[in-house]
């Protein structure tokens, strides 16, 4: 059986088909063929084929506004931190990582940290 007659009883199998609609389907496959392209037909078509992309730019840091209400919130748990160390045992030390957010101390030795977050208004 030559490559002809396998791809009709392939057609007519899969496609559950007569097969007048097989041998309708091989010849329009056969149609489809295109010659082959010169080396310089290539080189256009490789051109042509080319989707215009966007160009990847960096992502631009949006400027935050400083937010005065946050910042005496933390230097008050600063002030609270550091209010009454005599009574700790050891030495409270307290470090502002962040002066609208967020600040670690020592406590008895161990290490906290303590963040500060305001949610966003519901819609």
């Amino acid at each position: 059986m030559n490559e002809r007659e396998e791809m009709i009883q392939h057609f007519m199998k899969k496609l559950k088909c007569s097969r007048e609609d097989a041998e309708k389907i091989w010849q329009d496959d056969l149609d489809d063929n295109y010659p082959e392209l010169s080396s310089e037909q290539k080189k256009v078509e490789k051109e042509m084929r080319k989707a215009d992309r966007k160009v990847e730019t960096t992502p631009r840091k949006r400027e935050r506004k400083p937010n005065a209400a946050k910042r005496q919130l933390i230097d008050a748990f600063v002030e609270c931190l550091l209010w009454d160390v005599d009574e700790c045992k050891g030495e409270m030390t307290v470090d502002i990582i962040n002066p609208e957010r967020e600040i670690e101390f020592d406590f008895l030795g161990e290490r906290y940290r303590l963040t500060l977050a305001k949610p966003r208004k519901e819609k």
